[in-house]
C-alpha cells in the first residue's frame, strides 16, 4: 500500500471520527412539532399531563386506543353509565357518524371534554358553537405593540378563568400555537368559562360548557395548555388544573388516545439507529461502505488524468437577483422592501388591468374587482394593507410577512372572470 493511499484512508478515517463527535456533542435544538403523544418528552407532547391526570380529576383515568365509535359499540347500551369522555389534540377526527354517538350518550348524563384548537364541523352545527380564526400576530400590526398596555411581551397569550372563585388571574402562554376562538353561540344552553387576551386586552371566549341533554360539553381551543411545557409552568400548570376541574365529579373518566402512542419506542439514539433498525436498509449500508473502501483501494494507483471541464457562459442574471436580494437581507430595512414590493404590486396591475392606481380607495377596489374578476374580500385585504403601511410609513418584518401574503394570494386566486 501507497504513501498516498495511507495518508487517504487515514484522513477519511479522521473525517468520519471528527464528524461522529461533532454531531454527538452539539446541543440538539427542540423538537415543537405538535405530537400531542402521551409518551413524547418533546414540549407539545402529552407525557407529563399522562402521568399526573388521575391526580388531577381525582379518579382513575381509562386510556382507550380506538375511536368512540368502537367504544360506542363495545359498551353495554342495555346498562348505560354516565361516563366523562376526555379528548386532547391539536384537532379531533370525528367522523359524522361519532359524532351522533357522542351526542346520544352526552343527552343522556354524560359529560365530553374536548380540548382542540378547532373541532368537527357537525358537532358545531349541532351545538350551536362556531369559531374563527383570530390572529395574534395580526392584532400586533394592526395597534402600534409599544402603546399596547397589555403588561406582556411579544408572543405571549393571556389566558383567564370566568370563575370568580379564581378572581381575575390572568396566565401567561408563549409561545402561541392556537388562534382560534369561539364567535356565535347559543346563549340559552352555552356558559362562557375562559378568555383569551390579546395584546390590545381584548377578550375572546376560548372555553366554554355547553348543557345537552342532561349532560355537557366542555370546549377548550388552547389544548396546549395541557402539554409539557404549560405543565412545567407553574401558574400554568395551575390553569390546567382549574380547567379540569369543571368535569363532573363521581363520574368514570375515559381519555381516547388513538394515534396518540408511538407504534414502538426507540431503543437507540445513535445517527444510523434508523438503518440498522430494518435489515435490508442495514445491508444496503455495509455494502455501499464495503464498496467504497474497494473503490478506494483499487483505483488509488489507476487514475486517469484530468480532462478539463469547459464551463459554457453562465446566465448572471439569477445571481444578480440573489445579489440584490442579500443586500436588502443584510441592510434588515423591511419598510423598504414593502415600499418596493407595493410599487411593484401596483405596478403589475396598471399593465395587466389597466387601472389608475393613483388613489386606493373602495372605487378602486371595485374597479379591480370587476376587471380582474378576483374575490372581493381578497383584493380588499391587499388594498387595506397596503394604505396602513403607506400611512404609518414603516412596516416590520412580520408586516412584510403579512404584505407579501396578500398580494400572492391576489395573484394566486383563481378568475371567475376575464380581464
Amino acid at each position: 500500500m501507497s504513501k498516498t493511499l495511507k495518508i487517504y484512508l487515514f484522513s477519511f478515517a479522521v473525517l468520519i471520527v471528527l464528524m461522529v463527535a461533532i454531531d454527538q456533542s452539539r446541543t440538539q435544538p427542540l423538537d415543537w412539532n405538535p405530537s400531542y403523544q402521551l409518551d413524547d418528552k418533546i414540549p407539545l407532547g402529552l407525557y407529563l399531563l399522562d402521568n399526573e391526570i388521575d391526580g388531577l380529576v381525582g379518579d382513575s383515568v381509562k386510556r382507550y386506543k380506538q375511536t368512540f365509535y368502537e367504544y360506542y359499540r363495545e359498551s353495554d347500551s342495555l346498562h348505560f353509565t354516565p361516563e366523562t369522555y376526555l379528548f386532547i389534540n391539536n384537532y379531533i377526527p370525528l367522523d359524522e357518524t361519532s359524532v351522533e354517538k357522542l351526542l346520544e350518550n352526552v343527552k343522556r348524563g354524560s359529560s365530553a371534554f374536548i380540548g382542540a384548537e378547532d373541532f368537527s364541523p357537525y358537532l358545531k352545527d349541532t351545538l350551536h358553537a362556531r369559531t374563527r380564526y383570530q390572529s395574534y400576530y395580526e392584532n400586533i400590526i394592526y395597534h402600534n405593540y409599544s402603546e399596547l398596555n397589555s403588561g406582556f411581551d411579544r408572543d405571549t397569550l393571556g389566558l383567564s378563568l370566568a370563575n370568580p372563585k379564581w378572581g381575575e388571574r390572568i396566565y401567561k402562554l408563549s409561545p402561541i400555537f392556537g388562534n382560534f376562538v369561539f364567535g356565535k353561540v347559543d346563549a340559552a344552553t352555552t356558559t362562557a368559562l375562559g378568555y383569551m387576551i390579546y395584546p390590545d386586552s381584548t377578550k375572546y371566549l376560548s372555553f366554554i360548557k355547553i348543557k345537552f341533554g342532561q349532560g355537557y360539553f366542555f370546549l377548550h381551543t388552547q389544548p396546549s395548555t395541557f402539554c409539557n411545557y404549560s405543565l412545567m409552568d407553574k401558574d400554568l400548570q395551575e390553569y390546567a388544573e382549574n380547567t379540569l376541574s369543571y368535569l363532573p365529579n363521581g363520574q368514570p373518566v375515559v381519555w381516547f388516545v388513538r394515534n396518540q402512542y408511538k407504534e414502538e419506542p426507540d431503543k437507540s439514539t445513535t445517527p444510523l439507529s434508523v438503518i440498522f433498525k430494518y435489515p435490508a436498509l442495514r445491508m444496503v449500508w455495509l455494502i455501499f461502505v464495503y464498496g467504497l473502501l474497494l473503490f478506494i483501494i483499487f483505483t488509488a494507483k489507476r487514475r486517469q488524468r484530468v480532462v478539463p471541464i469547459i464551463k459554457p457562459l453562465r446566465n448572471t442574471t439569477v445571481e444578480f437577483a440573489q445579489t440584490i436580494g442579500n443586500l436588502y437581507f443584510q441592510e434588515g430595512d423591511s419598510s423598504n422592501i414593502a415600499r418596493k414590493k407595493i410599487i411593484y404590486f401596483l405596478d403589475r396591475i396598471r399593465q395587466t388591468y389597466y387601472i389608475d392606481t393613483h388613489s386606493l380607495d373602495d372605487a378602486f377596489v371595485q374597479r379591480l374587482h370587476l376587471k380582474s374578476g378576483k374575490e372581493l374580500s381578497t383584493i380588499r385585504n391587499a388594498v387595506n394593507f397596503i394604505r396602513r403601511i403607506n400611512e404609518r410609513g414603516s412596516c416590520d418584518e412580520i408586516g412584510l410577512t403579512l404584505l407579501n401574503e396578500y398580494t400572492e394570494k391576489f395573484w394566486d386566486n383563481p378568475q371567475n372572470a376575464n380581464k
